[in-house]
């Protein structure tokens, strides 16, 4: 049994396997479908765009029916689905329309770019510096 206490290792290998990626619209070309993988996903957190995308791939997906009200303003004004913040509060607050966090939490890309284009400069200097710290001390960002 596979929920047999201890039995954690399995002799045979994974009886069905995936031979090709799982499409939406494979079979299915109807008109909703279509819409969906149309969306473009906007104005969000990078987590919540990766959730929304996922949703999308896999047909999870599901398109609001009638407008659904503000957390922030009360308003029956929020016509995105799995959103609960209006576009108006999230760009006035500045905070992600589908989770609240704000905008200054947002993870950014990794890669630290100036005004002028340029990329820093400094990184070599930095990491020489960081191998100096002991684990205590901490680098001023």
């Amino acid at each position: 049994m596979s929920s047999q206490k201890g039995n954690a290792s399995r002799n045979r290998p994974q009886k069905h396997q995936n031979r090709f990626a799982f499409k939406n619209n494979l079979h299915d070309t109807n008109i909703r479908t279509k819409r969906l993988n149309a969306i473009q996903i906007n104005h969000v957190c990078p987590r919540c765009k990766d959730i929304l995308e996922w949703k999308i791939k896999y047909k999870k997906y599901k398109p609001l029916k009638a407008a659904k009200n503000c957390n922030k303003c009360h308003t029956k004004c929020v016509k995105e689905a799995y959103h609960t913040v209006c576009q108006q509060c999230s760009g006035s607050l500045k905070i992600c329309p589908k989770c609240g966090v704000s905008r200054d939490q947002w993870p950014s890309n990794g890669q630290t770019t100036f005004e002028n284009g340029e990329e820093d400069d400094n990184d070599q200097e930095n990491s020489d510096d960081k191998s100096d710290l002991s684990e205590n001390d901490f680098l001023p960002i």
